[in-house]
């Protein structure tokens, strides 16, 4: 009788090991450690979670199903799902994805440096909803857009209705606090500022997000008007 296989830990080790995977190539393209993979595989002492299955799905073409489905449980029944014929990968940007969403799903602060100086850290409610549309505190509206690696939240200011983008790993939002990269036009200027913060599922104590952003020059860019305005003598002599 073939050998059981039950945990999805064991399953992976089986998995990474049958594929000849190294710790360090998963590490860098999952952004984490060697030491973290390693600890995926232990049954007992775990940081696996399903947003890294999915991750092994969309990177190296693991069928999730496999950790899913009690009733794959054996080495051959592993090795026989793995080399099913694999289903052509859209070529879409964005797609669905369900799991993800429902760690979403809720009420999230996101902390960053605005860009006065003189001014408070920036503490923003910002709600999520079950069909993917999302809304701040002030008034701000837009909805999340899903990546194999990486997603984005996309609103519309409620005033200048420019838009705001902000960047985040997928595998990091299992969490309930995880960092981003929020691009917008600063208050009443038309120029672009790019600030590194973090979404919490909880309000914290804003000394305790000081300590965590750290200064904020190394967490905020602002354009420099020279900028524009070199590309705009670069056009007239070009023209």
């Amino acid at each position: 009788m073939s050998e059981k296989i039950e945990t999805n830990e064991e399953k992976l080790e089986f998995i990474i090991k049958h594929l000849a995977l190294s710790n360090s190539d998963i590490a860098s393209k999952f952004g984490v450690s060697a030491g973290t993979v390693s600890k995926m595989k232990t049954p007992y002492n775990s940081t696996l979670k399903k947003a890294y299955l999915h991750a092994f799905e969309n990177i190296y073409g693991i069928p999730y199903k496999i950790f899913e489905d009690k009733n794959i449980n054996t080495k051959e029944r592993i090795i026989e799902v793995l080399e099913q014929p694999k289903k052509r990968i859209k070529d879409d940007v964005f797609y669905e994805n369900r799991e993800l969403l429902e760690h979403l799903v809720g009420n999230w602060y996101a902390y960053f440096y605005p860009s006065n100086p003189f001014a408070e850290i920036y503490s923003i409610k910002t709600t999520i909803r079950k069909d993917g549309t999302v809304t701040d505190e002030n008034g701000n509206h837009g909805r999340v857009y899903f990546g194999k690696m990486q997603s984005m939240i996309i609103k519309e200011a409620y005033n200048s209705k420019n838009l705001v983008s902000i960047t985040f790993d997928n595998m990091q939002v299992a969490y309930g606090m995880f960092p981003f990269t929020l691009v917008s036009k600063r208050n009443h200027v038309n120029r672009k500022m790019c600030n590194f913060g973090f979404f919490a599922d909880r309000e914290l104590n804003l000394d305790i997000v000081k300590k965590i952003l750290g200064d904020v020059e190394e967490v905020q860019l602002k354009m420099n008007c020279d900028f524009g305005e070199r590309i705009s003598e670069f056009i007239e002599i070009e023209g």
